[in-house]
Order: C-alpha cells, then sequence, then structure tokens
C-alpha cells in the first residue's frame, strides 16, 4: 500500500491501518466481468435484445415490460484464479456471493395494463463489503481481474412497453465505496491514540436501453454510464511531535467505464441466438491510486485504451408434456485487454481474454406458480502476454480465471 513508514508512525497506528485492508485497486464491478443474472452468464453476457427476467436490470431495462408475473431468484455464485506471472502462479483471493434477482409488473390498468415491469438485482460477497489493495505501481498486479468479484453491488430498473414492439427503460447501477479519516492525538497522560470515523457509502450510475422486436427478430441498445466507486482515508497526526504531512489513502475501489451495447437476437421454435458487441470507454479510467501527500510523486497514468466486445450466444429450450421445460445454453465473447504492457514502473498486468460460457436450466410448474433451476459457468482463458518487469527483464503473465453458480426462481 502506498504508505509512510510503520516504524514512524508507531504501533498504536496499526488499529488504523487495518481498516485500510479492504480498500481498493482497479477494478470494476462483476456485472461488468461476466453480466448479471443466470441467462446472460451462460450466455456471454448477451440480453439486451432478449431479456425477459431479473437480468433485465443489467442487460436491458426496457425488457423489464415483458414481466407479466412476480419472480424471485435466488443463487449462489463462486470465482477462482490461477494467474500466473514468469511461470509461477499469483495468489488471487476467490470470490463467492450470492445472488438475488426480482422482477415483477405494475399493476396499473387501462392502456398500461401489463406494459410496465420493475426490477431489481443484488450482488452480495459473503465475506466483504468491497474490497481492493493501494499498491505502488512498481508491484505486479492484475489491475481489472481479481478484486472485480469482491463488492456488494445493486441494481434496479423500470422498463415500459410503448407499443409497435418498442420498449424503453431506465434504470441505476450502485456500487459500495469507503471514505473516511484518521485522526492521531494524545491523551492525558500523553500516549497517542487515534479515533476514526470511516462511511460506507454508494457511487450510482445510470442505465438506459430501448428494444424492438418483430416477428422473430429482435434488437437492442443499452448504455451504462461509468461507475466509480472510490476509497479515501485522510490521515493526520497534528500532535504527534514530529511532522508528518495528512497522508491521502485513496484510490479507485471499483469502475465500470461507459459503455454501449448494441445487439441482434433471433427466437424461433425454442431457439435463441444472439450477436452483441460493448465498446467501453476504458480511456476515462483514472488510475487505481493517488498520491499519498501533496508533494509525493503522481502515480504513473494508466495509459487505458478504449475496447470493443464481440459476444456470441445460443440457447435451446425442450418442452416436454405436461410442461416441463429442459434449456442449454453457451456462449463465446473476446474481451481485449484495454491496459497497456507493463513497464518498470507501471506494473499493470492484465491481458486479452477469451470466455467461454455454458449453463443448464430446469423448470416446472405446479400449485399456480412455476419453479426454475439454473447453473451457469463461465471460463476465461488470458492470451500470454509479454512485458517489462520493475528491472527492466522480460517478464510473461496470463492464466485462466473461472465462475460458475446455481439460481433457483420461482414465479406466481
Amino acid at each position: 500500500m502506498l504508505l509512510p513508514s510503520a516504524a514512524v508512525m508507531g504501533s498504536r497506528w496499526c488499529p488504523a491501518l487495518c481498516l485500510l485492508a479492504y480498500a481498493s485497486t482497479a477494478d470494476a464491478s462483476p456485472q461488468d466481468l461476466f453480466g448479471y443474472g443466470a441467462r446472460a452468464v451462460a450466455m456471454a453476457g448477451t440480453g439486451t435484445a432478449y431479456a425477459d427476467d431479473y437480468g433485465a436490470v443489467y442487460a436491458n431495462p426496457a425488457a423489464l415490460s415483458r414481466a407479466r408475473d412476480r419472480s424471485l431468484t435466488l443463487g449462489y455464485a463462486g470465482t477462482g484464479f490461477g494467474l500466473s506471472l514468469d511461470d509461477r502462479y499469483f495468489a488471487a483471493a476467490p470470490g463467492r456471493a450470492t445472488v438475488i434477482g426480482l422482477s415483477f409488473p405494475l399493476p396499473f390498468g387501462g392502456v398500461l395494463r401489463n406494459r410496465v415491469g420493475l426490477g431489481l438485482g443484488f450482488f452480495t460477497p459473503t465475506d466483504v463489503i468491497v474490497r481492493g489493495r493501494i499498491l505502488r505501481g512498481e508491484t505486479p498486479q492484475f489491475v481489472v481481474l481479481p478484486d472485480r468479484v469482491q463488492s456488494v453491488a445493486l441494481q434496479a430498473g423500470v422498463g415500459v412497453d410503448v407499443g409497435y414492439g418498442v420498449r424503453v427503460g431506465a434504470g441505476f447501477m450502485a456500487l459500495a465505496a469507503l471514505t473516511g479519516s484518521v485522526l492521531v492525538t494524545n491523551d492525558a497522560s500523553g500516549r497517542s491514540t487515534s479515533r476514526i470515523d470511516d462511511q460506507l457509502i454508494a457511487s450510482y450510475a445510470p442505465v438506459v436501453g430501448a428494444s424492438w422486436e418483430r416477428g422473430a427478430w429482435r434488437v437492442g441498445a443499452t448504455f451504462r454510464g461509468e461507475l466509480v466507486a472510490r476509497f479515501g482515508v485522510t490521515i493526520s497526526a497534528p500532535e504527534l511531535g514530529i511532522p508528518v504531512p495528512p497522508l491521502n489513502i485513496a484510490g479507485v475501489a471499483q469502475y465500470d467505464p461507459a459503455q454501449l451495447q448494441v445487439e441482434g437476437a433471433w427466437q424461433r421454435n425454442g431457439f435463441t441466438v444472439a450477436l452483441a458487441v460493448t465498446g467501453k470507454r476504458w480511456s476515462a479510467y483514472p488510475g487505481p491510486s493517488e498520491a499519498t501527500t501533496a508533494t509525493s510523486q503522481a502515480p504513473p497514468a494508466p495509459e487505458f485504451t478504449d475496447t470493443l466486445v464481440p459476444r456470441v450466444a445460443v440457447e435451446h429450450r425442450w418442452t416436454f408434456d405436461g410442461g416441463p421445460q429442459l434449456v442449454a445454453r453457451g456462449g463465446y465473447f473476446y474481451e481485449p485487454s484495454p491496459a497497456p504492457a507493463a513497464t518498470p514502473t507501471r506494473q499493470y498486468l492484465d491481458a486479452d481474454r477469451h470466455a467461454f460460457t455454458f449453463g443448464v436450466g430446469l423448470s416446472t410448474g405446479g400449485a399456480g406458480s412455476r419453479f426454475s433451476f439454473d447453473a451457469f459457468g463461465q471460463v476465461h482463458a488470458l492470451a500470454a502476454r509479454e512485458g517489462a518487469s520493475v528491472t527492466g527483464a522480460p517478464m510473461r503473465y496470463g492464466g485462466s480465471l473461472w465462475h460458475l453458480g446455481v439460481t433457483a426462481s420461482v414465479t406466481f
């Protein structure tokens, strides 16, 4: 972390420093990494044109207008990393989270009957609220991957069917962030004490979308605004007895670039086929950390570049006598890295990713309700990449990650 020497600060600073252990790097939300909802995750993060469940809060809120019944989804997802640096394992904490989704039509009458739907989505890690690290620029770090799955995320949206096959919708995304201060003072006995004032806050970004359908064809577009969840703690010690300037321990805990996804889909005879492309404005990324003091050298500029992510997915549903359905899903997307190759002063590791996605589902009805079970997964293979180590020597990095989960839903 970008912190002054612990020997200068003294042991009584340890409680304050421990609070910083869960704060920030260059990462983005799990939805930006995988998509949201069992169906979308299994289908390469598509859904902008065809979504019809709670996953529409991220894929395209306009699709929430397709809701005809109330639906509740509960699930669990886990992520593991197999990253490497110079053919050695690069440690990265796994992620585990619960998933909650709700969608339902709003009970309007008249011309608005069955035309307005609302959705909510939650992604909640089981052991943290938000996790990240503030590391020196010359410390090797996979800035775009590990901590992305370690943040509470909330999404909400509303969709409206305006007729003639046109649907529109809007909503927001929210991520957890942290701000606070640590004040070190002397008590009456001359002992140093610390007063910690931290606040958990939320950062927001808009999501707007529209879709059009005619016969078996669907097209859609979704814009998601830039979502920046910052971490910032100011440490001051005016009575310590030695001149210590105020310390700014700050950075970006989570970052989603502004993005536009455009998609076309075809649905007939139980098949759904989707093609999409997502443009991401990574060039606006401010970097994972800030200067520690007013006179500190600024961290190196990230020099990220904008990316285009192509996606393709297919789904088939088999409906049996009595109403049970079996569903198989699969997809692929290619995500170019926004980060340049590592340099001695900027050890930001990342690589292009080939993501293979898959899933199965089973649903059946009974007692006026419908029950569904879905399993989904993704495997990302990082293309091996070369850069320069902190000494200028050549180095090689890459690896893989996986994301698996299950959900159970009831529609009533």
